[in-house]
């Protein structure tokens, strides 16, 4: 193998839409790119991810004579790219709140046979973190559990789950996401714990997840100073890669990057620069999402650092021998999809039926056993639209407004509030609120934006005053369950999505 196929071997890239682009097919030329990775916007059906996924593969097979691994981040829940007309699945923390470890074991199941049917090789999930910090922005209900042996129990389901079907999983993000406050797409985090500290909390899942075979685990752009003492994070650290993931850990799989592009990276070290670091300091492939001079940069300072000899020439190999080890079990996955057991119309309706009643299981409520009171005729209904907190943009999204979609569905009247509202946009909801038979709000981290819970409160008592039914929902974090008021009919619907406004349906929502 010549040293352009080997540099390329590492590194995994992203392009804009949905099909390959013109830029995405010339570095794959130019510089023999090994991988590619897909985002909610390469993606708009079925039929054209499969044909874009074969175009992917026969692209860089042709260009290095090895196949693609293809990676998707299709945690469930909230992080989701696969399009709407095949099936997404509840998160992690909504599937434990189940307790039925057989239902993370389905979910994966079912998300394995979806990424078959499209030619998706490798999964970076599940997702190893502890929610243990009810502030942390970007992980939240993404994990399974707040404390480390529920985490490692369901993630060693899914492990399993993923394993028994072919399909490549990747935990993350190692050696701890939970712990922080700060979303690394948006900053650079610091997590000041002792290696003792985390292999009493942080390290548990994913030592369990190692000993349950889990083929790869990506890294996190986050400070770990106690471990670290130079001032980079665990992404670029050869001491948190080897000496503690694959010297203390006894890693084996592949180590990924998370995205370099998160701004804990960019603003801190330079994309090339950090990219560089990475792949020195023990990351197998490192992933250089969206297309722009950040991309091509990092491929020219990767080569240029490769014919420099900055690289240990013998660890760099190491690592190509490696991914083209892993590339022989899993490449093949979903390749040549269109006609197999998967793809049959009967098999996508027993998963889609098996998702929705899935979806229904883990709605929770703070009212056992009861059912949400009547809406009535003229229900009145508020809440905010969703802001993105696992990308690096956080403006709403005016996709999908909880309000305006209950409104439709049950008639009545609506408001979209802001996501954090302050005294004088509470007064004037309620001031300007019709005379309803009900009132449903929708809060999305309520928690982390108090002006929601505040409205809550609010709204809570205008509904006592008129004696008519308040229903509070939680769309992604529960923790806002607990901080609604003691009168609300409160539900935790996990995700701000269509589906699981179908799933409060099912459970019992309606006029």
């Amino acid at each position: 193998m010549n040293d352009i196929i080997k540099i390329g071997q590492r590194i995994a890239l992203g392009f804009t839409g949905t099909k390959v682009s013109a830029e995405f097919r010339r570095l794959a030329h130019e510089y023999k790119i090994g991988n590619a990775i897909l985002f909610r916007d390469n993606l708009e059906n079925a039929a054209q991810a499969r044909t874009l996924c074969n175009e992917i593969q026969e692209l860089i097979i042709n260009e290095t004579g090895h196949p693609a691994f293809i990676a998707i981040d299709q945690e469930g829940g909230n992080v989701v790219r696969l399009p709407a007309d095949m099936v997404n699945v509840p998160g992690a923390m909504a599937l434990a709140a189940t307790t039925r470890t057989e239902n993370v074991s389905l979910a994966a199941a079912i998300t394995a046979a979806e990424l078959k049917r499209i030619g998706v090789n490798l999964n970076l999930a599940p997702v190893l973190d502890i929610n243990c910090n009810p502030d942390n922005p970007v992980i939240g209900n993404r994990s399974f559990a707040g404390t480390a042996a529920e985490a490692a129990r369901y993630a060693v389901a899914a492990v399993k789950a993923y394993e028994s079907t072919g399909l490549m999983c990747c935990g993350k993000h190692f050696p701890g996401h939970g712990d922080t406050a700060v979303d690394s797409h948006l900053d650079l985090p610091l997590v000041d714990r002792s290696l003792d500290e985390l292999e009493e909390r942080e390290l548990i899942p994913f030592r369990a997840a190692i000993e349950s075979g889990i083929p790869a685990i990506m890294t996190t752009h986050i400070l770990f100073p106690q471990i670290e003492k130079e001032r980079i994070p665990a992404t670029m650290s050869e001491k948190i890669l080897r000496s503690l993931l694959r010297d203390r850990l006894g890693f084996t799989g592949l180590i990924l990057s998370d995205g370099m592009e998160m701004k804990a990276i960019k603003t801190y070290y330079g994309v090339p620069s950090g990219c560089v670091m990475a792949l020195d300091s023990g990351c197998d492939i490192v992933f250089v999402c969206h297309e722009g001079p950040d991309m091509e940069g990092s491929l020219k300072e990767i080569y240029a650092a490769y014919n420099e000899h900055r690289f240990d020439i013998r660890s760099f190999n190491n690592s190509v021998d490696r991914i083209l080890r892993f590339k022989e079990i899993y490449a093949s996955y979903g390749r040549g999809t269109g006609d197999d057991t998967e793809d049959t119309a009967e098999a996508i309706n027993n998963r889609r039926a098996q998702n929705a009643a899935l979806m229904r299981e883990t709605i929770i409520t703070n009212n056992k056993g009861e059912n949400p009171p009547r809406l009535g005729a003229k229900p009145f209904f508020a809440g905010c639209l969703a802001y993105r907190s696992t990308i690096a943009a956080s403006k709403p999204d005016s996709a999908l407004s909880f309000s305006k979609w209950f409104a439709d569905k049950f008639g009545g009247s609506y408001i979209e509030n802001s996501v954090n509202p302050d005294k004088a946009e509470i007064d004037h909801i309620l001031s300007n609120r019709p005379q309803s038979s009900s009132i449903v709000l929708g809060t999305y981290n309520g928690h982390l934006n108090r002006g929601q819970i505040d409205l809550a409160a609010m709204l809570s008592q205008a509904a006592k005053s008129r004696s008519i039914p308040f229903i509070a929902m939680a769309l992604r974090n529960p923790v806002d369950l607990d901080l609604y008021p003691p009168d609300a009919y409160g539900m935790v619907l996990w995700e701000y999505t269509e589906r699981s406004f179908n799933a409060a349906v099912d459970f019992g929502i309606r006029n």
